[in-house]
């Protein structure tokens, strides 16, 4: 039928996007308290990052909003141009699904509470971010 697609070709498509991702650029990991999985592509102008971000050792107490931790960096020359990029994350955290966002200012890649919240040990938070280069 027209514009039907097969299984095997959707996973073979899939499977393209995936390896394209995975190999347009890697980002450094500089916080020992996030095991982060991500996928991260350059498209035009623009760096585009998919993660999910899980807290190790200890919980992630904020006491109020705006604190922030970071996750990963961005390597040379991917740097974010002349402003911060925020976007909105979902997470399991104390203050609900909503509760934290993903902000990249330069190189450097944080999640940024809303509010006074939790994220405990085991917790995690999963993003997409397009960042203008």
């Amino acid at each position: 039928a027209p514009g039907h697609i097969s299984a095997q070709g959707r996973a073979k498509a899939l499977g393209e996007v995936d390896h394209a991702m995975r190999d347009s650029a890697t980002l450094s990991m500089p916080n020992a308290n996030w095991a982060v999985n991500y996928r991260c592509a350059r498209i035009g102008g623009e760096a585009v990052i998919i993660f999910r971000a899980e807290r190790k050792n200890s919980d992630w107490k904020a006491d109020k909003a705006w604190e922030q931790s970071n996750i990963f960096s961005l390597p040379k020359g991917f740097g974010a141009s002349k402003f911060e990029v925020h976007a909105p994350c979902i997470s399991n955290s104390s203050i609900g699904l909503h509760g934290i966002c993903v902000q990249v200012a330069g190189t450097d890649i944080a999640l940024r509470t809303c509010d006074k919240m939790t994220l405990s040990k085991g917790g995690w938070v999963e993003g997409i971010v397009a960042v203008p280069l």
